[in-house]
């Protein structure tokens, strides 16, 4: 499959983004037509040099400044495509909810994100993975600095709060410099556009993009680079076991525990009926996970019985797989793509079909049944498909 695999050599920004894309290969005139619905801006690109290595660097020449309150009203009136919208709404939205949550205010409190740089980066960066046509993306961990660094507002933490708060979930290298070394702009889109692997293999290398950012900092050079390729579609990775043995809970509360799981970030929670000491009946509980350990941890004490859990990392191989959403008859189901050696292979949401047999009245069976053959009829990009 085509890949993107960003390497935050030394910093992570909008235009770094945006310029490391063009670097690979974006067409700039391309860029700067689907930009055009920001007036009296253009974009200017040059090359620099970041510690002897020559690298891509762009700003934008904003002539008219553009408030924050009508980012969102300059998106829906544009003639970008449909998803380019949906995918820019997203992310604009999510910054201005972090500054508002951060600062306890109604009003937007914005610092770097308050002119049109940050619409021109967010909707760029989107135009030009567009653009590269490829399958997914995917990023190393970030850079954050340490220490203190000054501001309008005094000294304030060189990992910005709005920064760490768009970060979570995503892996964080912490680095001896007392520099802002990811900006908030930069953490939102490729928060947005990438997943975090730090060891994907990449089978061939086909472009490399490299952009530098303004700042300099002694013996470190602050770059972005960006890799296109190609990877397998089955990709290697590990996931963290939790479990337990449990014969003295209540079997109705197991419905809750789950759910609570699954809310604190369980990728998967089942349960598996074994015999334990003095010949109980009990019950194995499994959680699979990523991130997020403690918070899971919390849930298994606070709303089971146990008193102690096993842990461990196990290796595994997943399926490349993509969600998509398509209009039916019945309103909107959501539909999981899996793709091997070219052949994709789909399975229909359950709570949407459970949804489309509440409002009907119409057996779930049948609802599934009508709903595969109406996805395999009309395809939705969904091509070389077998029946799930």
């Amino acid at each position: 499959m085509k890949v993107l695999y960003f390497d935050p050599i030394l910093g992570v920004s909008g235009d770094m983004i945006l310029a490391s894309l063009i670097d690979l290969g974006v067409d700039r005139l391309y860029l700067k037509k689907n930009l055009s619905f920001i007036g009296n801006s253009d974009l200017k690109i040059r090359r620099i040099d970041k510690n002897g290595v020559n690298a891509c660097n762009l700003r934008f020449v904003i002539r008219k400044k553009v408030n924050e309150h009508d980012f969102l009203p300059l998106i829906k009136r544009s003639r970008l495509p449909a998803h380019i919208k949906t995918g820019a709404f997203r992310i604009i939205e999510r910054i201005f909810e972090v500054e508002k949550k951060i600062h306890r205010r109604d009003r937007l409190h914005l610092h770097e994100l308050a002119d049109a740089d940050t619409l021109l980066d967010v909707v760029g960066a989107l135009l030009a993975v567009d653009f590269l046509k490829v399958d997914r993306v995917y990023s190393r961990p970030v850079k954050a600095g340490k220490g203190f660094i000054k501001t309008v507002e005094g000294n304030m933490p060189a990992f910005n709060f709005a920064t760490a708060h768009l970060l979570q979930g995503f892996p964080v290298e912490f680095m001896p410099i007392a520099a802002e070394l990811t900006t908030p702009t930069g953490a939102a889109i490729l928060t947005a556009i990438a997943e975090p692997k730090e060891d994907l293999v990449l089978k061939k290398i086909e472009g490399i993009g490299l952009a530098g950012g303004t700042r300099d900092i002694k013996d470190y050079p602050n770059l972005l680079r960006v890799f296109r390729g190609e990877a397998e579609e089955r990709q290697n990775g590990e996931c963290l076991v939790i479990e337990t043995n449990l014969d003295d809970m209540n079997p109705q509360d197991y419905e809750w525990v789950m759910d609570r799981l699954y809310r604190a970030g369980a990728r998967e929670v089942y349960l598996t009926p074994t015999i334990m000491k003095k010949s109980r009946p009990g019950v194995l509980l499994t959680v699979l996970c990523e991130e997020g350990r403690e918070n899971l941890l919390d849930v298994l004490f606070e709303e089971t019985t146990t008193l102690g859990v096993r842990m461990w990392r196990t290796g595994r191989v997943i399926l490349r797989r993509e969600m998509v959403t398509i209009p039916t008859p019945y309103g909107k189901l959501r539909v999981k793509i899996f793709i091997h050696k070219g052949i994709k292979k789909f399975a229909l949401e359950y709570n949407d079909l459970l949804e489309f047999a509440k409002r009907s009245g119409r057996p779930l069976k049948d609802l599934r049944k009508e709903m595969t053959e109406y996805v395999e009829k009309r395809g939705f990009g969904i091509k070389g498909k077998k029946r799930p």
